[in-house]
């Protein structure tokens, strides 16, 4: 009897896992900005089952890479390296799949980017290899889709957290962000669980703050919260940290 209640408790458990939508999931765990990578693992394993089905479904395989760059860039919150070591390699081989299925869809080649972005995060060495890269994909994104948010997003964050001895460029990030912001509202049915859309917001505030524009800097910050109230790393860090600088 013990055995099979602990079995039907799985089968439960794992229903109600596969019933719940990956993207809320992720959107949920990018807002409480509490570091715990047990609801990316869940939203990992939903697309898993997705791709399961057929993996010849490009679209599923993509959502799989973004579940997986979720957490991969989530472990920058804490410094995880054994997590981000765990996922990243598998983030890389879903996104070479998806690029090898469909050669002109922008946004493999700009997550592929972000994702060099991550790795350099951890090891700054790394950006003698992989920045070249890094630019040539997101430039390559622009390039097949100039109007891919996302695209935009990836290169404002590289010319915001680049040296500009190295090309990083302040005025070109917060344009590029603007950019991406204008992208991302001129499509509204995608901005439901769209935790890069906040995420974009919450940098160009930091870009424009570190431009010395704080006025405009919380104006950001209180539109990213109006557009989702519970945004806490904006609610309860940026915006008080901006409102209080001089």
């Amino acid at each position: 009897m013990k055995k099979y209640t602990l079995f039907l408790i799985a089968i439960l458990s794992g229903a109600a896992l596969f019933g719940q939508d990956a993207n809320q999931i992720i959107y949920q765990a990018y807002l409480s900005q509490k570091y715990d990578a047990t609801p990316w693992k869940e939203a990992i394993k939903i697309n898993e089952a997705e791709v399961s089905k057929n993996p010849k479904d490009v679209k599923a395989r993509y959502q799989l890479a973004l579940a997986q760059f979720a957490l991969v860039s989530s472990t920058l919150r804490n410094r995880d390296e054994d997590l981000f070591d765990e996922y990243y390699n598998p983030l890389l081989e879903n996104i070479n799949k998806v690029k090898e299925a469909d050669k002109n869809w922008a946004e493999p080649y700009a997550l592929q980017s972000a994702a060099y972005g991550v790795k350099m995060g951890y090891s700054p060495m790394q950006g003698m290899i992989l920045g070249s890269k890094s630019n040539n994909l997101v430039e390559k994104a622009k390039r097949l889709d100039p109007h891919s948010a996302l695209a935009w997003k990836v290169y404002s964050n590289a010319k915001f957290f680049t040296p500009e001895m190295w090309g990083g460029n302040l005025d070109e990030a917060i344009v590029g962000y603007e950019k991406a912001i204008e992208l991302y509202e001129s499509k509204p049915e995608t901005l439901k669980n769209n935790w890069m859309y906040l995420d974009t917001k919450a940098f160009l505030g930091q870009a424009l703050l570190k431009k010395g524009d704080r006025v405009k800097a919380i104006d950001t910050y209180e539109k990213a919260l109006k557009a989702e109230p519970n945004f806490g790393w904006v609610k309860y860090k940026l915006l008080p940290e901006a409102r209080a600088a001089k």
